[in-house]
């Protein structure tokens, strides 16, 4: 990318944050990030994190993939089972001039 093509960018991405598919994926992907961290930390495979909440090894490739819309019941599984607890929090809505992380 040139730098004449930042404020392109940026209006691209104003208009993405609009939208609640593109705050959907940030979650899914900010929960996935998460929840591959706790599973190393404490050594859970992707078998054994299925195993624990009753779903197949691929469903969980799926899931940390990104590849899954989850409910809030799946994902209290998902923390559970890696020693952790789910908490859900609300933020101001705030405006960006560049790509969040």
């Amino acid at each position: 990318m040139t730098k004449g093509d930042e404020p392109a960018f940026e209006r691209l991405f104003e208009q993405a944050a609009e939208q609640d598919e593109f705050w959907t994926a940030t979650a899914i992907m900010e929960l996935t990030e998460e929840l591959a961290g706790w599973m190393e930390r404490n050594q859970v495979s992707r078998s054994e994190l299925a195993a624990r909440i009753g779903v197949s090894a691929p469903y969980v490739t799926k899931i940390l993939k990104g590849n899954v819309n989850f409910t809030i019941g799946t994902m209290v599984k998902l923390a559970r089972a890696t020693g952790a607890n789910l908490q859900l929090h609300l933020v101001p809505m705030v405006e960006f001039s560049s790509v969040p992380g």
